[in-house]
C-alpha cells in the first residue's frame, strides 16, 4: 500500500474559503460499482482509491453526493449505523472513492459494530491502491473516542488521512472558527499523519468543496 506524501498536500490556506478553479476529475461522471460485504467482492486493485471514513451520521453520503454532483448516488440512511457495506464509486474510470461503513453509533448492537471492524480492516489491510483516507469529523463534537481509535489504527498501518470537518452550517461564524482551531490543536497532539489542517466543508452550500477536490486530486496522484 502506498502512503501519501504529505508534501503533496496544500497547507496553510483558510479552510473556510473555497478555491475558484475546478479540478480535472470534478464534475465528471461517477458510477456506483458495488456494495461489498467481503473482500471477495472488492473491485480489482488497479486504480488509485481514496476512502471516506467517519462516525455514523457524520454526513459521508451527503458529502459524496455533493462532491460527485449526484443527488442520490450515495444512499443516505435515515437510521445511523445501518450501512454494513463498503461502497465503491468509479470516477471517470481513473480513480475510485470508497465509502466505508459509519462507526461509533451507540444504538447499534455489538454484532453490527463488529461488521465495521471486520470489513473495514480487510479493506485497509489488502488494498495496495489506497492513497489515503478522508476522515470526516462533526465539527460540533470534535474528536471522539471512536475517531481516535481509527486514527491510532491508521497510524499502525502508516496510512495518511485528511481531516474534514462537517456540519459546519450548524455553527455560527465565531464558534466555527474556534472549533476549527480546537480541532486542529487536538489533531496535532494525537498524530503526525494528518495530511493538512482540518478542512471545513458544507454539503448544503458547497463551502470548501472545490478545495477538497484539489486535495483529493493531489492524494490520488501521490505515488
Amino acid at each position: 500500500m502506498n502512503t501519501p506524501d504529505p508534501t503533496h498536500i496544500i497547507t496553510g490556506s483558510d479552510p473556510t474559503i473555497t478555491s475558484p478553479a475546478p479540478t480535472p476529475l470534478a464534475g465528471h461522471p461517477a458510477q456506483f460499482l458495488v456494495g461489498a460485504v467481503s473482500r471477495h467482492q472488492f473491485p480489482p486493485d488497479d486504480l488509485p482509491e481514496v476512502a471516506f471514513a467517519g462516525r455514523s451520521n457524520v454526513g459521508k453520503s451527503s458529502l459524496l453526493n455533493r462532491l460527485l454532483n449526484r443527488r442520490n448516488l450515495a444512499r443516505v440512511s435515515r437510521t445511523p449505523g445501518r450501512t454494513r457495506e463498503i461502497n465503491f464509486f468509479a470516477i471517470r474510470e481513473q480513480a475510485r472513492f470508497v465509502d466505508l461503513p459509519g462507526y461509533g453509533y451507540a444504538a447499534v448492537g455489538r454484532d453490527q459494530r463488529l461488521v465495521w471492524d471486520r470489513v473495514a480492516e480487510s479493506y485497509f489491510k489488502e488494498r495496495r491502491c489506497l492513497r489515503g483516507v478522508i476522515l470526516l469529523i462533526d465539527l460540533r463534537r470534535g474528536l471522539l473516542e471512536s475517531d481516535l481509535e481509527l486514527i491510532a489504527y491508521l497510524e499502525t498501518r502508516g496510512i495518511g488521512f485528511l481531516p474534514v470537518a462537517t456540519k459546519i452550517d450548524k455553527l455560527n461564524a465565531n464558534p466555527r472558527r474556534q472549533s476549527l482551531v480546537t480541532l486542529e490543536k487536538s489533531l496535532k497532539e494525537q498524530t503526525k499523519l494528518a495530511m493538512a489542517p482540518p478542512l471545513a466543508v458544507s454539503s448544503l452550500d458547497g463551502t470548501g468543496i472545490p478545495t477538497l477536490w484539489e486535495q483529493l486530486e493531489r492524494i490520488l496522484a501521490a505515488a
